[in-house]
């Protein structure tokens, strides 16, 4: 874990990413725009400059866009990629 990305804000992360998942997958569309809003928020407010946050509120503004053309799907792949591109930070 990079010293500029707290264990405490990855985990947070972490963890909205996986629930706005699964709430597209429970077709719980509202729960999963509110927990892109947080992961949105945090994204916004913890985390410096960087290629990690550019890229968390890009997946977390597709996921909105996906979500409103009716594309569940496609929303939930961005944030399986948000996940993903979280396992592998080694840098912010």
């Amino acid at each position: 874990m990079p010293r500029d990305l707290p264990s405490d804000v990855h985990a947070v992360l972490t963890q909205l990413a996986d629930e706005g998942e699964t709430a597209i997958i429970a077709a719980e569309f509202d729960t999963a725009r509110q927990t892109v809003a947080t992961a949105e928020t945090v994204s916004r407010n913890k985390l410096p400059e960087c290629d990690l946050r550019s890229r968390l509120l890009h997946g977390c503004e597709q996921v909105n866009t996906a979500l409103d053309n009716d594309h569940p799907d496609a929303a939930a792949e961005y944030l399986r990629a948000m996940n993903r591109r979280l396992a592998a930070v080694d840098d912010c």
